[in-house]
């Protein structure tokens, strides 16, 4: 068990100490991050510059030669020191997240010592747990971590146990223990600020992946995977009768190698030769089928088709060869107009479950390992390229044509009809046009009067033309439209009914279930994740921003220096301005606290520059709500439970008598169909009933920081009672603009009302702790 990982695993030092770690990717050549290669040189971290022949750094492989120092210096065109931007090489600023690049090969001055081998490498599976080693290689500081989203160029990691996570696993091989090969390789993590109320722990690792070090470094050999596969005796079967001579076995197997930058054996070649380089690295399988295509360029028939199924078995999530995968994500870069979730939820409409991505090229990747269905031409990677090409032409000929060109050549080796490629890209857009038809005459519904409405219809429908070629694409047209919706045409036929829609029980959401005409979920956001000092009166921060619609969520901001809580408003303020849009509603600003500064008052916060007209107060001029930045796996089940009765659920008060924890986990685990809870207590006692709240799955509490007793109680259920829970954050803040208009009434309810808001209309960001999955509907 692991050996593997231990006959690879490098301790990168400096002088005496161990400063990060590698893993041994060829027998002379170790890979790592440029910044612990930087460290061990004694070098700014973020030093871009290449380091020069005469300056070598120390490595150790500890558990193969504990005692034997050897010396390794940077290969020139296998260093990507890290950078601000995925473009260009603007330099990190100082502890910055989420950089680009961040790679370095060691050479060694001849092949390592006996016992050591190259580790093997696969992309990462989520839900695998993963493993993690420190700089010295001993076993016992082990992080134990489950991969949650990608979004490029990191992986998000929940770590789940092991030891604290510090200085010294940057570099290392994340270790796949069920698939028994390295993942990606640690480049950071997220950790509590030193003196905060809780442990000093990561809860969130960063990684980079395998497909990102292979789209880093073009030129890096391609790294070895694990050997045991099914399917090898079928592959060497097919290719005998596919290649029948000495020479095309040997003109193949010469191609092969020199695409995979291995030696030949030239006459010495055979077909076991052959198909041991194609099965030992990543991606040799698709080259392998590109060789034998070059070499036998007549070929066809029926054992052509075998030779992709029985390729395909081998290899099962690796179609495209390194240079195609290399054009294709170039291409991506240039690409922004595709949601990556909702382009696997459109292309994949029944998976059961997708995982969590924010990058096309890791949607892609995905893609990639999925089948065509029943009598469906199109394999699932293609549908979405053309899905993304379509995209991209409603603004521009590029990077569209390209994706186009890039498509019909890849779908030929792929052994797919151009003709149904393009038959596909002319459904899609036969669709879209349609829905927005649809859309064009639901809004004419709205805003023309009756008597105009059957002429509007008449001529919307008269300038429509059938799209053709929906029975030719098979499931295609049922991925067209997302799981669960109805035809376009339903949306069309009757006159649109009056009032809210019904709920998914049937029953009809309040007066309240929307607000001027948008959901909640669809109003623009700032969304704010905050370290609390001991002190809790600095903070450092990350911002993420989403203007609405189908735009991704975006990192805006991290500010890694502590600052006050009037810079954090400036801060949330400039985004407001800069980066979201606010016409017709205002913004829902979001913050993330940790479970002990849930108290913290976020929504009394001001600043007196950032406005021209005056202070900016974000409480009342914005809804601003209290989540939870890490909800427990135990706690999810109870949030679920509350959640689906959200309709229909009734609101609780802990007063007085329930400041004892007992007691109020006792009355909400005997009302398990509460959605909202009032607290109203002695202050002194709120942070243990939120914690509580939090616990029990609670979504939604309400308090007031200062004043308690029945008459406050009552007030405040007014205001939860009166409407949809969907309402609420924005009847809390014209209670708090209420209290500031009224600055004669130093009692007005509005001054101390705080919300904390963790409902299921939510939508988590990109790169975030723990619980945000969890709180995803």
């Amino acid at each position: 068990m692991d050996q593997p990982l231990f006959r690879s695993f490098v301790s990168v030092r400096d002088t005496g100490r161990a400063v990060g770690a590698g893993v041994l990717l060829a027998d002379d050549a170790v890979l790592t991050c440029a910044h612990v290669v930087n460290s061990a040189l004694g070098r700014d971290r973020y030093d871009q510059t290449l380091p020069g022949p005469g300056q070598a750094v120390r490595v150790r492989l500890p558990h193969v030669a504990p005692d034997r120092d050897l010396t390794a210096r940077v290969e020139p065109a296998l260093w990507s020191p890290p950078r601000a931007t995925a473009g260009g090489s603007r330099p990190v600023p100082p502890g910055a997240h989420l950089h680009h690049g961040d790679l370095a090969v060691l050479r060694l001055p001849g092949p390592a010592p006996a016992g050591a081998e190259p580790a093997p490498f696969l992309p990462h599976a989520y839900g695998n747990e993963v493993i993690a080693l420190w700089a010295s290689g001993h076993p016992l500081p082990t992080v134990r971590a489950v991969p949650r989203v990608s979004a490029p160029p990191w992986v998000a990691l929940d770590v789940v146990g092991g030891t604290e996570v510090r200085e010294g696993f940057s570099g290392g091989p994340l270790w796949d223990r069920d698939r028994q090969a390295v993942v990606g390789l640690v480049v950071a993590d997220h950790r509590t600020p030193a003196g905060a109320r809780q442990p000093q722990a990561a809860a969130t690792l960063y990684a980079i992946s395998v497909p990102a070090i292979e789209a880093e470094l073009p030129e890096l050999p391609p790294p070895l995977v694990p050997t045991a596969r099914r399917g090898v005796q079928q592959l060497l079967a097919v290719l005998e009768t596919i290649l029948t001579t000495p020479d095309a076995v040997r003109g193949c197997e010469e191609l092969l190698a020199s695409r995979l930058l291995r030696p030949s054996l030239g006459p010495g070649a055979d077909l076991d030769r052959l198909v041991g380089l194609a099965v030992g690295v990543r991606r040799g399988v698709p080259e392998l089928l590109q060789a034998v295509r070059e070499v036998m360029p007549a070929g066809g028939g029926p054992q052509w088709e075998r030779l992709r199924r029985v390729a395909r078995a081998v290899s099962p999530g690796e179609s495209l060869t390194r240079k195609q995968q290399r054009d294709l994500n170039g291409l991506l870069a240039h690409c922004g107009r595709t949601d990556p979730r909702q382009l696997l939820a459109d292309v994949l409409p029944h998976a059961i479950e997708l995982p969590a991505v924010t990058g096309l090229a890791d949607a892609l990747d995905v893609l990639e390992g999925f089948e065509a269905q029943g009598a469906q031409p199109m394999p699932p990677l293609l549908q979405g390229v053309v899905r993304i090409g379509v995209d991209e032409s409603e603004v521009g000929a590029y990077p569209a044509e390209d994706l186009e060109a890039w498509t019909e050549r890849t779908a030929l080796r792929l052994g797919v009809d151009v003709a149904a490629v393009r038959q596909y890209a002319a459904d899609v857009r036969g669709y879209r046009a349609e829905r927005a038809r649809a859309a064009a005459e639901q809004h004419t519904r709205r805003s023309f009067h009756p008597t105009d409405l059957h002429a509007a219809r008449n001529a919307a429908h008269h300038d429509t033309r059938q799209t053709a070629g929906w029975a030719d694409v098979g499931s295609a047209a049922v991925g067209m439209a997302p799981l669960g919706t109805a035809p376009v045409e339903a949306a069309t036929t009757g006159p649109a009914p009056v009032g809210p829609a019904p709920s998914v029980n049937g029953s009809r959401p309040s007066r309240y279930g929307t607000e001027g005409g948008a959901r909640l979920s669809e109003v623009p956001r700032v969304q704010v994740e905050l370290l609390p000092t001991a002190t809790g009166r600095h903070y450092t921060y990350q911002v993420w921003a989403w203007s609405g619609g189908d735009a991704p969520h975006r990192l805006v901001l991290a500010r890694d220096t502590e600052v006050t809580s009037e810079q954090v408003v400036d801060d949330i303020h400039r985004v407001l301005v800069e980066e979201i849009r606010e016409d017709p509603e205002p913004a829902l600003v979001e913050f993330f606290l940790p479970a002990a500064w849930l108290g913290l008052p976020v929504d009394r916060w001001e600043s007196f520059d950032s406005d021209e007209d005056g202070p900016f107060g974000l409480g009342f001029t914005r809804r601003v709500v209290i989540r939870t930045a890490r909800r427990s796996r135990e706690s999810y089940a109870g949030w679920k439970r509350r959640t689906a009765a959200l309709d229909t659920a009734r609101s609780l008060v802990l007063d007085h008598g329930s400041t004892d924890r007992k007691v109020a986990r006792a009355r909400l685990e005997l009302q398990p169909e509460v959605g909202t809870v009032i607290v109203c207590c002695e202050p002194r006692h709120h942070g243990a009933l939120l914690r509580q709240c939090v616990q029990a799955g609670v979504h939604t509490v309400l308090w007031h920081r200062e004043e308690h007793g029945d008459s406050v109680a009552a007030g405040l259920l007014e205001l939860v009672e009166g409407g949809h829970h969907t309402q609420l954050p924005e009847t809390v803040r014209l209670e708090r603009a209420k209290a500031v208009a009224e600055a004669a009434s130093t009692g007005h309810r509005g001054r101390q009302l705080s919300l904390m808001y963790d409902a299921p209309d939510h939508r988590p960001p990109q790169l975030a702790p723990d619980a945000w999955v969890l709180t995803q509907p």
